[in-house]
């Protein structure tokens, strides 16, 4: 059968043409030219997202019509040296070229042009860096706009012992656009220190072993907080919920901490002197927590969660307290307060008493062994 010469073909019969195709065929068509992909982008086909890896060795992009397993999606992996065992297939293209990266930009581009794209997801590895420096680097690189970027580098497993240090990551931080998506996915220095390592839509860094109890406490944020690996036993975590329940404002929504290796779970820790309601469902224990100051503060009702076979993680989510489940909830969490409040009295109460009963023994006149023991009716 020859090929059909959709070039050639009127706008409405080329149109039917790319209807009938399926996703990947429109990919390799939008590919294929300009004019081809101007025909592509008259269809205004949908995608969910399109993620896109710079590297100096082997750049890729990916782009997904749907986020669904076994969806619709394909595969451009550029290489400076690549297997003579890799091929290309109807999902996966593979190509050697000169300069990566740069085709990689072009190929991603041309995707972003033709198509609807929901999310764009930008991944920069810093560590491969054969020439110029960080910043020359950076500005070569985030080449496009993006919904989410993240910066891969040094990993814990490696014993080569480097990492991001201050200067390095400070530019990054600079360089990312305040309404991104953020990811740090590298080691850092624990001597890092920035204005503003958390004024980002979202926030995940892999290495957070340099994040303090004073930075930690310090963070306001609307959106998520990720920190993955961390310094902080269940004891500090308590200290810090102990923090959000005291403070006079709303301080974070969405933050999950990851306890220091090698811990041994404690929950007794995590929840110290904290007045709770407890779920679990399915692989998942849940504690609920209400502010103490319900005035200054819209998200005063919190829920502490972690896996239950795997508790190395603590999540805490805020919410408002006003409707469905959570609210049943917050009225359950305000009666353990005042329960609370009233183990008090009586364990004053009861201090009260044996203290009576002390100075009764002591007591010799009947007169006043009488007035003391209808005192200690009374109480």
């Amino acid at each position: 059968m020859s090929p059909l010469p959709i070039l050639k073909l009127p706008d409405s019969a080329a149109d039917l043409v790319v209807k009938l195709l399926d996703f990947r065929e429109k990919v390799k068509l939008c590919m294929s030219s300009k004019r081809s992909a101007t025909i592509v982008e008259r269809a205004k086909v949908k995608v969910k997202y399109i993620y896109t890896h710079m590297e100096e060795r082997r750049s890729i992009t990916k782009i997904f019509e749907t986020e669904l397993p076994g969806g619709n999606d394909h595969i451009a992996m550029f290489y400076s040296n690549m297997s003579k065992f890799l091929k290309s297939s109807e999902r996966e293209q593979h190509r050697e070229v000169i300069n990566p990266i740069q085709e990689n930009i072009n190929h991603a581009r041309r995707l972003l042009e033709t198509f609807e794209v929901n999310d764009v997801r930008y991944s920069v590895c810093v560590r491969y860096k054969t020439s110029g420096t960080l910043e020359e680097y950076l500005k070569r690189v985030v080449a496009m706009d993006y919904d989410f970027i993240e910066f891969t580098g040094f990993t814990f497993w490696e014993a080569s012992g480097n990492f991001l240090d201050t200067k390095d990551l400070s530019l990054i931080l600079k360089t990312v656009k305040p309404e991104a998506r953020l990811s740090i996915e590298s080691t850092i220095s624990l001597e890092f220190k920035h204005d503003t390592p958390f004024n980002f839509k979202s926030v995940f860094y892999l290495d957070a072993r340099w994040v303090t109890m004073d930075v930690l406490k310090s963070i306001r944020h609307s959106g998520s907080v990720e920190l993955d690996r961390t310094n902080f036993s269940f004891k500090d975590i308590n200290e810090y919920i102990h923090h959000w329940v005291n403070s006079e404002e709303d301080i974070i929504r969405d933050l999950s901490i990851g306890v220091k290796r090698n811990l041994k779970f404690n929950e007794q820790e995590l929840l110290n002197k904290l007045a709770f309601a407890t779920c679990q469902c399915q692989y998942k224990t849940y504690h609920f927590i209400k502010a103490k100051n319900n005035e200054n503060r819209n998200f005063t009702f919190a829920q502490v969660s972690y896996d239950t076979f795997c508790p190395y993680k603590v999540k805490i989510i805020t919410e408002e307290p006003e409707i469905g489940l959570s609210a049943y909830i917050f009225k359950h969490l305000e009666d353990i307060e005042e329960i609370q409040k009233l183990s008090v009295v009586r364990e004053k109460i009861e201090e009260l008493e044996m203290k009576c009963m002390v100075v009764l023994e002591e007591e010799t006149s009947h007169t006043e062994k009488e007035r003391i023991r209808k005192e200690l009716e009374i109480v």
